[in-house]
C-alpha cells in the first residue's frame, strides 16, 4: 500500500505504536484497515506475552475519584511491575478512567472469577427452570448456560463492561491496551465504590 509520512502519523495517533510498527504495518497492509487490524493483533500478542511472564504486580498506586457533587467516591488499587510504569502517565490516566467507570457503572467484582460460588448457582438455577433451556440440547446445554451467565454477569464484572467512554472497547481491552502500550502487566486489585447515604 502507498502511503505518506502523514498516514504514518495519523496510524501512530489512532493505535498508540510505535514509529516503525506502523510503517511496516502500513508497507504490508492492502488497506488502512488491515495496518490497524494488524497493529491490533501485534498489541494484543505483546499483551498476551505480559499477562503469562508471570512477573509480580506489587507496584503500583491506589487511586481515588470523588464526583463533582460529593455524593460518589471510588478507590482503585492499580498493580503494575515497576514503579516507572506507576508514574507514567498512561498508567495514571488508565487509573482515572477506571475510577470514573466505576463510579458511573457501579460493578460488584473485578473478574468473572470473582463472583461468589452460591450467586452463579442462583443465577444457573434460575436458567434452569427457564422453559426455553428444556428445547435446548442436552450436549449444547452447558455451553448454553455458560453463555447466559457471563451475559448475566457483564454487567456486573468491571472487566466485561463495555467502556463508558466508548462502548466498542470493553474495560478487559482497555487495560490490554496499556498493558501492550507499557510493556508490563497492570492488574486491577480491587476497588471500593462509595455513594451517600449507602
Amino acid at each position: 500500500m502507498d502511503f505518506a509520512a502523514t498516514d504514518v502519523k495519523k496510524l501512530r495517533e489512532e493505535t498508540g505504536a510505535t514509529f516503525a510498527d506502523c510503517k511496516n504495518a502500513l508497507s504490508d497492509a492492502k488497506s488502512w484497515d488491515d495496518a490497524v487490524k494488524y497493529l491490533e493483533a501485534r498489541r494484543d500478542k505483546k499483551a498476551d506475552k505480559m499477562v503469562t511472564a508471570g512477573r509480580e504486580t506489587k507496584e503500583g498506586g491506589v487511586f481515588s475519584y470523588v464526583h463533582h457533587n460529593n455524593r460518589l467516591g471510588v478507590l482503585i488499587e492499580l498493580n503494575c511491575n515497576t514503579d516507572f510504569v506507576a508514574r507514567s502517565e498512561s498508567f495514571r490516566n488508565l487509573a482515572a478512567d477506571l475510577a470514573l467507570q466505576i463510579v458511573g457503572v457501579a460493578p460488584k467484582y473485578v473478574n468473572y472469577e470473582d463472583v461468589p460460588a452460591e450467586v452463579i448457582e442462583a443465577a444457573r438455577q434460575k436458567f434452569a427452570e427457564d422453559p426455553s433451556m428444556a428445547r435446548v440440547p442436552e450436549a449444547r446445554r452447558e455451553e448454553v448456560f455458560n453463555g447466559k451467565l457471563k451475559k448475566e454477569f457483564s454487567e456486573q464484572v468491571l472487566m466485561m463492561q463495555p467502556w463508558v467512554k466508548d462502548d466498542s472497547v470493553t474495560i478487559s481491552d482497555l487495560v490490554r491496551k496499556v498493558i501492550a502500550e507499557t510493556g508490563e502487566n497492570i492488574i486491577v486489585r480491587r476497588f471500593s465504590r462509595f455513594a451517600l447515604g449507602e
